[in-house]
């Protein structure tokens, strides 16, 4: 009996001892750490006129063909989350690398934080304040139209830095203080959705209500992260997501449903990711029309980037596909499917914003080709390869 015991032992040790070094020279191991590697080069780390730190990203008016470099939190903050949610999985070179990106840009996010509540995080510099970088004409008025900061890069921001608690619960609340109902009305929604108390984009009181289906489940993704108790707002804005899904809008009408995101696979993959990580029931219950709307989506869908979102919502869904093999780093270098929309029209009430909108004529769409590889990353831990 003693010898069957110490045989376990043997085989357990020799398990523990040999299973990591064996997985480390596999395939899946060797494309993961050779988009860390690529990662790491495309991380800027010293440019003048900038803090380094950022992974670059461009940004293109809608009827032009010239590309901007940008200066934003938003993809930096997107890429650590894409990381980061992995940590418990990674193995030890790629918690290396992984950490090296956040220490390398933390400086150039604190570039983005409100100095004054130290708290909320805007889209472009605060100190001093920007808006469209390199924007020619428009950085006259970088002073007199800054933006209002905003829930969805507070959201990412904390969720890439690292979800804690009490920052999590203040921030909460800060959000909740620019809710629907709260100082002015809703005048830029559905007529059947526009009393709903959910999150506000903007923090600002002088900023139109602004509601963005995909804007609310980072918001909501941070919460459930943090594992803070939800709130009101919180459950009117699942509630909302829900009914919004419902009624089909992130298919039939996903330039105003999201506005900021503005296609219907990044909405699904938005809305699948909180699905992922959350519990809430009536959410949990839309899982299988999210499914097969997204598998429809994928037979159509002919972009590298579309195909991406779409088999990663898949997964997170609870769906088996094959990764595209037409999805690789160098078909993610085009910019032909913007991630990320800007569109002025989004601090307009109706029915002006729907106009302005529906004309593209003040839609800004934003690339980074460094995300496109952490989506590729995140689709790789997610199949367990």
């Amino acid at each position: 009996m003693k010898k069957v015991g110490f045989i376990i032992l043997c085989i357990f040790f020799t398990i523990v001892l040999y299973a990591a070094p064996v997985f480390e020279d596999s395939i899946y191991y060797k494309k993961r750490i050779h988009l860390l590697h690529s990662l790491d080069q495309l991380q800027e780390k010293e440019v003048v006129g900038y803090i380094s730190g950022f992974f670059p990203s461009l940004r293109k008016y809608y009827f032009s063909s010239q590309y901007k470099k940008e200066d934003n939190v938003f993809f930096t903050s997107l890429i650590l989350w894409n990381l980061g949610q992995f940590k418990s999985k990674m193995l030890p070179e790629e918690m290396a690398f992984f950490e090296q990106f956040k220490k390398n840009a933390k400086p150039y996010i604190e570039r983005f934080k409100n100095p004054n509540n130290q708290l909320t995080y805007n889209f472009w510099p605060k100190n001093p304040p920007q808006i469209f970088p390199n924007g020619g004409w428009l950085n006259l008025l970088n002073k007199n139209a800054a933006i209002a900061d905003d829930i969805d890069d507070g959201a990412i921001t904390l969720l890439a830095l690292g979800v804690n608690d009490s920052t999590a619960k203040a921030m909460q609340s800060k959000f909740g203080d620019y809710r629907v109902g709260l100082i002015k009305p809703n005048k830029s929604f559905y007529k059947a959705f526009k009393n709903r108390p959910v999150y506000s984009t903007w923090l600002g009181n002088k900023m139109p209500k602004d509601v963005d289906l995909s804007v609310l489940t980072n918001v909501l993704l941070l919460h459930t992260m943090a594992k803070i108790p939800l709130n009101a707002t919180d459950s009117a804005s699942l509630d909302l997501i829900v009914d919004l899904v419902k009624a089909n809008k992130h298919m039939t009408d996903p330039t105003y449903v999201s506005q900021h995101y503005a296609n219907s696979a990044t909405i699904l993959y938005h809305v699948a990711r909180l699905a992922y990580y959350s519990d809430y029931p009536a959410l949990l219950a839309l899982k299988p029309i999210l499914l097969e709307q997204a598998f429809e989506l994928s037979k159509q869908a002919k972009l590298s980037l579309e195909r991406l979102l779409l088999n990663t919502s898949i997964l997170r869904l609870g769906g088996k596909i094959d990764f595209p093999y037409e999805v690789n780093e160098t078909s993610l270098k085009a910019n032909n499917f913007p991630y990320f929309v800007a569109n002025i029209a989004s601090v307009f009430n109706n029915p002006f914003k729907r106009i302005v909108n529906r004309s593209n004529i003040v839609r800004f769409d934003y690339f980074c080709y460094a995300f496109n590889l952490s989506l590729l990353y995140e689709n790789m831990m997610l199949r367990g390869d």
